[in-house]
């Protein structure tokens, strides 16, 4: 199959390609030396994106289409490449950089390399001009960590090249195809630690081509499909990187245009990841995003919108997770000199506003989901017709009841029992109100009862679940690090320790496990934490766990009958505390 040559020749050529490149930036002194502001923490070498540019070439030469719209993307990606080169040696302003780009983008344009998305052709000439440029410097910022950026350039032109086989675009496939096995063979080279950067013309190289054949691939197809859902899914990490970084930088004060390390990947180290481990989550990130965009393409438009909302929203709480991560000097001036009121104010009740937003999607999507499951997936004309027009009082109910019933007066952060039983009564009521509504307006002719149960459970699903992403994130990605300790009673006490050891970023203490001298909560599991075993094997369990500290967290027996633990822990040689209660009576 061409597209199995192209990958694999370019995949050949960039693994035997980059080695040279290295020994002659080596040679010629071209390397970059370890600095704040970047990761690295020994002399790199650089312009490894001259192998990623030769090795596509010669696939592109070999086997790539001669179509007037592939050779426009190649012609302009080999401008922008050289863009990025004059920018590694020269070091180019960047609003001369961004010019220089935009003049390619339009060059790109005039050639015919435009998307077709809107009906009014002028609009889609700025649409496409955006989109090569923003998704060009997307993948330019996400080169910040080793083997990121070529890491999701080798899932998304694969992707690319998968979709276009299934599609019928072989001029797209194979340039995509190309692309990913460049990539893929310098990431040989480029996965931590990594001897070569690709610099900047090889990011610009990369993302110019990815967003041009997303572009190609938007051709003749659906707009939710291929004009929506690909783009968008397969370039999921650098889209996502480029908006948080552009939003935490102007909510703190700082140029978009400055460095620094509060990307996605940067954030997750902080997190207490390996830096590895935090740059194959955001390519199994990117993998996702591209199979999803494939699958969609299978299911009903509806359907399809109902899952993206979903998706948005799972990506909107990753978003806030990752921006309550501290990354900025305290002590530091901001670097903007301006800052929109507006946005101060906005920024002030940014969480009361974003919830609201993402329950809109959610409702949204469990109400038509009510529908699509009631209906096996398929709406009839007049059935949309219902859906559609009955949706803005389904939505005005129910953000009633969730006003009347306070659920926009908790935080996010601190999902309780109690704020679940209070938005289960909010869904409840603000159901009945919808179907109350539907009652009087259309004498709920047309709806069925059982989608409006469907839509009561989902609503809930789904309103619920988003209140606990920040949560859920929090327990499996936070790695916190710091010393070994173990706590001493696994009931309440040991729990409320366990929790403020975990989320108070200035205690440096991890727990290992809990010691518990109840033999029915022995081998339990209790929030992530195991309960080892009984005081007893307190020096056993010291030594097998290193831990350098025992805390005592039995509030509700008395202050003496320890004497034994704290014997135990003065012999082991660590620390035994006893904590308090907040409260004595």
């Amino acid at each position: 199959m061409p597209l199995i040559y192209s990958f694999f020749l370019a995949l050949a050529g960039a693994a035997a390609l980059t080695p040279v490149v290295i020994a002659l930036a080596r040679k010629r002194g071209w390397v970059v030396q370890p600095r704040e502001d970047r990761w690295h923490r020994s002399p790199t070498a650089v312009y490894g994106g001259v192998a990623i540019y030769a090795a596509f070439l010669i696939s592109f030469a070999l086997l790539g289409p001669r179509h007037a719209q592939g050779l426009a993307l190649v012609a302009c990606a080999s401008a922008m490449f050289l863009i990025g080169l004059i920018d590694d040696i020269r070091d180019l302003k960047p609003q001369v950089k961004f010019l220089a780009q935009l003049l390619v983008a339009i060059v790109a344009v005039t050639l015919g390399l435009s998307f077709k998305l809107l009906p009014w052709p002028w609009l889609n000439v700025p649409l496409t001009l955006l989109w090569l440029v923003g998704v060009t410097n997307a993948v330019n910022i996400l080169d910040n960590m080793d083997g990121l950026s070529s890491g999701v350039a080798l899932v998304a032109g694969s992707m690319l090249a998968a979709i276009a086989f299934m599609r019928g675009f072989p001029e797209m496939g194979l340039i995509a195809a190309g692309l990913a096995g460049a990539a893929g063979g310098f990431l040989i080279y480029n996965f931590n630690p990594a001897k070569i950067f690709m610099g900047d013309c090889g990011s610009l190289f990369l993302g110019f081509t990815l967003a041009g054949c997303t572009i190609m691939g938007s051709g003749g197809a659906s707009p939710l499909t291929l004009s929506l859902l690909i783009p968008v899914g397969v370039l999921v990490v650098p889209l996502f990187d480029t908006t948080l970084v552009t939003f935490q930088r102007t909510s703190h004060g700082r140029s978009i245009a400055q460095g620094g390390r509060d990307h996605s990947s940067h954030r997750l180290v902080f997190l207490g990841m390996s830096e590895r481990k935090a740059v194959l989550v955001l390519i199994l990130i990117s993998m996702a995003g591209g199979l999803g965009s494939l699958l969609l393409q299978y299911v009903s438009t509806l359907m399809a919108v109902v899952i993206l909302a979903l998706a948005v929203v799972v990506f909107v709480f990753f978003g806030i997770f990752l921006g309550g991560v501290k990354v900025y000097d305290a002590n530091a001036r901001p670097t903007q000199r301006w800052q929109s009121p507006l946005l101060g104010r906005v920024l002030m009740y940014k969480k009361q506003i974003l919830q609201i937003v993402v329950d809109m999607l959610l409702i949204s999507a469990a109400y038509s989901a009510s529908w699509l499951l009631r209906f096996e997936g398929r709406l009839a004309p007049d059935q949309m017709y219902l859906l559609t027009h009955s949706l803005p009082w389904v939505l005005g109910a129910k953000f009633l009841a969730l006003w009347v019933f306070g659920v926009y007066r908790g935080d996010w952060r601190y999902v309780s029992v109690h704020s679940m039983i209070q938005l289960g009564k909010a869904v409840i009521v603000g159901s009945l109100l919808t179907v109350l509504a539907l009652v009087v307006l259309y004498r709920f002719e047309g709806f069925s009862r059982a989608a409006a149960i469907i839509d009561l459970i989902l609503c809930f699903m789904f309103l619920a679940g988003s209140r606990s992403l920040i949560r859920v994130f929090t327990e499996s990605v936070s790695h916190k690090k710091g010393t070994p300790v173990i706590i001493m009673g696994a009931g309440d006490g040991g729990q409320m320790l366990l929790k403020e050891l975990r989320n108070n970023p200035s205690l440096p203490y991890v727990a290992v496990g809990f010691v518990d001298d109840d033999p029915a909560k022995r081998g339990l599991e209790i929030n992530g934490i195991h309960v080892l075993g009984a005081r007893q094997d307190l020096p056993q369990l010291i030594d097998k766990h290193q831990a350098e500290r025992v805390f005592i967290a039995i509030l509700s027996s008395p202050m003496e009958g320890f004497e034994d633990v704290a014997a135990m822990c003065q012999e082991a040689g660590v620390d035994c505390t006893r904590i308090q209660p907040m409260i004595k009576l």
